[in-house]
């Protein structure tokens, strides 16, 4: 419990710190470049052309799903899906790439996951924003349920600070766990209901339902495209919390227990 109490106190101390930082890690990633942020959205619709091309006109023919276009579907669980794999990925490798750099300041490590994850949902909020005006050009305001809609963008991101904290502190103590990480992100993308529908009660659907992404795509899709909050008040909601509790218990544990040997393992 002490572990998790020095985690908390670290982050109710230095909010204000951790929101600065996160504003200066979105700016820092395009500064170099000639087009800056425009970047944010290039990205993303580079891939959005290639799936949309693969499995939208390629392996369903453009066919809709339940009455909605395969696009709009499509983009309510993939913009989800690019703060969620960017968060991972960045998160994972937040203190190891900046450990150099802190090591010698009274800097409170434990904060470092959520500004880098934070830059990402920074990002993802300026997309949505998007998202939002197609859906409604689409489908009408009154399918969105912003309530659902601002519950499930916020348990993604404290489900990504919560896994961020626990693998950033892992990959650098094993750098084979980041590499690990790497692989596990790649199929997470065809593991989760991001390019297909669950669809019946079969074995495969019911384990899809404990990756705990399942949780936050569909929970996103539900909001978006059909106005209701099912999941919120499903029994799945509890295993979500629970494995999200977990990865914050254990993270914190690991990050306190192991941090001030950190500057060993690089």
């Amino acid at each position: 419990m002490s572990s998790i109490k020095t985690v908390l106190q670290e982050h109710a101390k230095n909010l204000s710190l951790i929101f600065r930082l996160s504003s200066y890690e979105t700016r820092k990633e395009y500064a170099d470049s000639q087009l800056g942020v425009i970047w944010v959205f290039l990205n993303p619709l580079f891939q959005i052309a290639v799936y949309w091309v693969t499995f939208g006109t390629g392996i369903r023919n453009g066919a809709p799903v339940n009455g909605i276009p395969f696009i709009i579907w499509m983009l309510c669980g993939l913009i989800p899906w690019f703060f969620i794999s960017a968060a991972i990925m960045q998160g994972s490798s937040s203190i190891f790439n900046r450990i150099g750099t802190v090591s010698k300041m009274n800097f409170p490590l434990s904060i470092i996951p959520s500004y880098v994850v934070l830059s990402r949902f920074n990002t993802h909020v300026f997309m949505m924003l998007i998202l939002l005006i197609g859906v409604i050009v689409n489908r009408g305001i009154e399918h969105i349920n912003i309530f659902a809609l601002i519950y499930f963008m916020i348990v993604g991101l404290l489900f990504n600070i919560a896994l961020a904290l626990l693998t950033s502190t892992l990959s650098t103590m094993v750098r084979d766990v980041h590499l690990l990480i790497q692989s596990l992100t790649r199929m997470l993308l065809y593991l989760s209901p991001i390019l297909w529908e669950p669809k019946g009660a079969n074995i495969l659907t019911k384990l899809m339902k404990l990756n705990p992404l399942y949780y936050i795509i569909e929970g996103y899709r539900g909001a978006l495209l059909y106005g209701h909050s099912n999941l919120i008040f499903s029994k799945i909601t509890i295993y979500f919390w629970c494995v999200l509790l977990a990865f914050f218990i254990i993270g914190s544990i690991f990050h306190v227990k192991f941090r001030k040997q950190f500057v060993d393992f690089l």
